[in-house]
């Protein structure tokens, strides 16, 4: 049997390795990849919910430390499975080394998921931060250009903050572990804390979200939403749980950030800018609760991965190959060709409207398990603005459902689609899509999942889930004609992701030394 000290090294840096391979031999590495990630999606799926924790050092005694535990296997399921949607959905589109960089920044993930020393976590955010900028700037235009080298500047400042914490608390402790922080000052908190936060895209921190989504290619937004913010949760998530004022702080933080980001949301009428918007506020919803935000985390990484891919009715990539096409509507980034089988089509809207149903909690979807499971691990004070919290996110995502549905419903002719003539063909498409076989696995997941957990599911918890999506439908009708821009704008310009970690680091500090909340 093979030494688990030497398996877990290994499965950590293969993504990697096989990234460098497919430069030279994309074609042969592609699937192996392909095998690989689902691997690692079935390993880390029969792991979650149990007790199995295993603790190595790298390198011998003295080296870099990591535990794999209850905080990674959620994040590295969820990294596997979006890796997986955006290979399978857009791997026809792929720009040079597209999915190399991929494997190169999984590993840099499993690395955040699983060590617990802070210098090794700083090398691992920054490779993060360097394959993020890759894919932002995937589109090689002037525009991707200039939100790559702000991700990149602004997120090298976020690190450079939390390596002068790291620093500083190294004087007091005399090591890097996570585990010692607690003799640390509150400052070396505050700087660790706010860079992690930043990568995190959590509010104030999270400013870079929305204008980076909404212009970035489906894949890489996918890819970014669903991985990259998701590097941060892990060691937040530790910190809170063993250190107290760090999990005071995070309670604060996590309700400005479901709150502000989803009023943000609710008046935004570009899509991909609303799905930034809700990523930065349901992320802020994950850092409420140390012992389940990994699992938030992946359940939100993967129906926001389905929500960019399937946001579309044409991905991108065509998009991009014809830049100056009069076709395209710039408000929504809708395209009114439309390549794919009207089945096809079908299907992605029936996924997004599932996605975007998980995300609000309705019962007997996965976000309706993660969002109670969530909701008990919360002090009573933090319960009210949860509450508030998820009736802006039903608002959120029942315009966006409504968006999209529209937008189908005036290109296609349902009573065509489904008609007797048609079926015949329409069943010969999803036998010869693969596309189709992704996007209908991705629906049997999100409700499967839901299903293994019947304990959350009680007659309170599902009224007041349907509810709210009620509630939210009826809020999007009152605040459907409100523009946003002169309000936010100003704000988002002021704040920016140079300012703002600097900003929540004072802000930490405040907290922890005066204010006391």
């Amino acid at each position: 049997m093979i030494e688990l000290s030497i398996l877990f090294p290994a499965l950590i840096f293969l993504p990697a390795a096989l990234g460098f391979l497919g430069c030279f031999l994309p074609r042969i590495i592609f699937p192996i990849s392909i095998a690989t990630l689902l691997s690692y999606a079935v390993l880390s799926v029969n792991f979650l919910n149990t007790s199995f924790s295993y603790a190595f050092t790298l390198i011998g005694n003295g080296g870099i430390q990591f535990s794999i535990d209850q905080y990674t296997f959620p994040l590295v399921f969820a990294s596997s499975v979006t890796l997986l949607i955006s290979f399978g959905l857009f791997c026809k589109g792929f720009s040079h080394y597209f999915y190399q960089i991929c494997l190169v920044l999984l590993t840099a993930l499993l690395i955040s998921f699983s060590t617990v020393d802070l210098v090794s976590m700083f090398i691992a955010l920054e490779l993060v931060g360097f394959s993020a900028f890759l894919l932002i700037s995937d589109r090689n235009d002037d525009k991707s250009l200039f939100n790559s080298f702000q991700y990149l500047i602004g997120g090298g400042l976020a690190m450079l903050i939390y390596l002068i914490g790291v620093v500083q608390a190294f004087t007091y402790t005399g090591t890097f572990l996570i585990a010692d922080l607690a003799k640390a000052p509150e400052t070396a908190l505050c700087l660790i804390v706010a860079g992690l936060l930043t990568k995190s895209g959590v509010f104030l921190c999270g400013l870079w979200v929305p204008n980076i989504y909404s212009y970035a290619n489906s894949q890489s937004s996918a890819i970014l939403s669903g991985c990259v913010t998701c590097a941060g949760i892990a060691p937040i998530a530790r910190m809170s749980q063993t250190l107290a004022p760090i999990g005071d702080s995070m309670v604060v933080i996590g309700v400005i950030s479901a709150v502000i980001a989803a009023i943000y949301a609710v008046f935004e009428r570009e899509s991909g800018r609303a799905l930034g918007w809700s990523s930065v506020s349901q992320l802020g919803i994950a850092i409420l609760s140390p012992a389940y935000a990994c699992t938030y985390a992946m359940q939100h990484g993967i129906c926001k991965a389905l929500l960019f891919s399937t946001l579309h009715t044409e991905t991108r990539n065509d998009l991009n190959q014809n830049p100056n096409n009069e076709s395209v509507h710039a408000e929504h980034g809708h395209s009114s060709r439309y390549q794919e089988p009207p089945i096809e089509e079908f299907i992605r809207v029936l996924v997004f409207v599932i996605a975007s149903l998980s995300i609000m909690g309705f019962p007997f979807l996965t976000g309706f398990v993660t969002k109670n499971w969530v909701k008990t691990d919360l002090p009573y004070e933090a319960k009210i603005i949860y509450t508030t919290a998820a009736l802006l996110t039903s608002t959120v995502y029942a315009r966006l459902i409504f968006d999209r549905t529209k937008h189908f419903l005036i290109n296609f002719k349902i009573r065509t689609l489904l008609s007797l003539s048609n079926l015949n063909k329409n069943f010969i498409d999803i036998l010869s899509t693969p596309r189709i076989w992704i996007l209908i696995l991705s629906i049997a997941m999100l409700i499967g999942f839901s299903l293994t957990h019947e304990i959350t599911y009680s007659t309170s918890s599902i009224n007041s889930a349907i509810t709210s999506a009620i509630l939210g439908a009826i809020l999007f009708i009152s605040v459907v004609g409100i523009q946003a821009d002169d309000f936010v704008k100003p704000i988002t310009r002021t704040l920016d992701l140079v300012g703002a970690p600097f900003l929540v680091a004072a802000l930490l500090l405040a907290n922890l030394l005066y204010l006391k909340i």
